[in-house]
Formats: C-alpha cells, structure tokens, sequence
C-alpha cells in the first residue's frame, strides 16, 4: 500500500490520547497543522529515537505553527508510560485497529506500522507524506515549498 499522496484529503482520525481525551483530527481543520507521526511501538529503540528527535524540536514545531502527534497500536496506559518515561510533551494517539495507519498507506503488508510522517493543512489537506522518520527540518523545508506553490521535485 503506498503512503497517501501530498494534496490528497486528510483522512479524519478518531483515536483515544495516552491521556484518556478524544481525539479528532476534523477538529483541528481551520485552526492548526498537524503532523502525525506513526511509528510502529513503545519503548523500542528506533521508536524511541524518533519520538525525541520530534520532543527535541518541539518549540520549533510549535513555532511554525504545527502540533505534533504520534500515531501506534499501543494502548493509552502504555502511551502514557512511554510519554513520562521521555518527558514527552506531545499526544501519542491509540490506533489498535490500525485505522488511521491503514487510511494513510502506513499499514506494512504484515500488518505492522510503517514508521512515516505527515503534515495536515488547515484546510484538511496532507501538505508532507515520507516513510522514515525525516528531521523537522527536511519536513518543515518541505512544507514551505508545497505551502509556497513550488514544485516538489524543486
């Protein structure tokens, strides 16, 4: 299944938040980017390292205007652990179905989650989709050309 395309619609997500709270990515049409990082577990090392590289960059994030979420099939109660064990200061968002995966091509055929990273528009629309886990920086560069009108092999 490949990732959905930049331009596309955002499929909506309705998840449950490590804190227990609703989440509803409709809800932050108009009013926020938001970019969704999925990553396949809590606690492993490349999981791990992906998280606090976003931790790491969240002013900047933040200060362009993004809210950051990770996306896994963990449940809450281990979102929540993985958050304070890290001092994450983000969302992590429970998709045990592996919906929202599934919607945004980040379902591997084995039925594992593609680590991969988006950014949803104000208007609902995915203006970043890259399997990986990319710096904010090469995200956020990414953005500004496809916000900006400029082609994306430019």
């Amino acid at each position: 299944m490949a990732l959905i395309e930049v331009g596309a619609d955002a499929p909506d997500i309705h998840a449950t938040t490590g804190s227990g709270e609703d989440f509803r990515l409709s809800e932050h049409t108009g009013s926020s980017r938001v970019m969704l990082v999925f990553y396949p577990k809590d606690f492993t090392s490349g999981c791990t390292t992906q998280l606090i590289n976003v931790q790491r960059s969240l002013a900047d994030i933040r200060g362009a205007g993004v809210e950051p979420f990770g996306l896994s099939a963990d449940d809450a109660e281990s979102h929540k652990q993985f958050c304070d064990a890290y001092e994450l200061e983000f969302e992590l968002l429970v998709d045990d179905h592996k919906e929202a995966a599934r919607a945004y091509g980040a379902l591997k055929p084995d039925g594992g989650i593609l680590r991969s990273v988006f950014v949803v528009g104000q208007d609902g629309k995915i203006l970043f989709a890259q399997e990986g886990a990319p710096s904010w920086q090469e995200v956020s560069e990414a953005v500004r050309k496809v916000e900006d009108g400029v082609p994306l092999d430019a």
